[in-house]
């Protein structure tokens, strides 16, 4: 089972959203709305399994019967998309993708971000130009040969084992919070990342 999670903010036209979940979703597959997010699902004829968060920028009484409302007090310790990650991973879902994770106030990508990178099952952020990974064994990119490719890590620090099908390497080597992995270029259609350690942050831009 995979989780697909709409948030409220977003960097892409609407229609992107909805080419992709409806490319990608599969049978088993659940979506989950964060607060305002039901707003971009509900406009895009995407019917959510859970609207999840304060709903102070969604009315609770304007989402669809028989889909499931979990509701926070506004003053709560967590965002609105931690607690719809927390849910999907507490479901037990394989890996997680996100609409609308970046392109809103400054503050929450950075907050979004660093979610990502603390992720306990695979995430990515898809946008219609970009899209965010969080890797802590390995990845594989396909098809995506001349983009820009920028690694990062938070915290303490990532080493990464091996690297093929990119202009820069690093082999075996450790990456620290710096700028040392920006504007890298994948070389191939099938680039592949792994890491020994630590969480990676892989941000293809296309």
């Amino acid at each position: 089972m995979r989780t697909f999670i709409f948030l409220g903010g977003g960097m892409s036209d609407k229609s992107f959203y909805r080419n992709h979940i409806r490319a990608s979703k599969a049978a088993g597959d659940t979506i989950i709305c964060a607060n305002g997010g039901y707003r971009v699902a509900s406009s895009l004829g995407v019917r959510p399994d859970i609207v999840i968060g304060d709903l102070d920028s969604v009315s609770e009484n304007k989402i669809e019967d028989g889909i499931e409302v979990v509701r926070y007090p506004q003053e709560k310790d967590f965002s609105d998309f931690e607690l719809a990650l927390q849910r999907a991973v507490d479901s037990g879902t394989e890996s997680v993708f996100v609409y609308g994770a970046l392109g809103g106030r400054p503050d929450h990508q950075i907050i979004n971000i660093l979610l990502l990178s603390n992720s306990p099952v695979p995430a990515t952020f898809i946008e219609e130009h970009a899209l965010l990974y969080n890797v802590s064994d390995s990845l594989n990119i396909t098809g995506r040969n001349g983009c820009i490719c920028t690694l990062l890590t938070l915290g303490y620090g990532c080493r990464v084992r091996q690297m093929t099908g990119f202009r820069y390497r690093l082999d075996n080597e450790e990456l620290f919070p710096s700028s040392r992995g920006l504007s890298n270029v994948i070389e191939s259609d099938n680039a592949h990342i792994a890491v020994s350690s630590g969480t990676l942050i892989v941000i293809v831009i296309y």
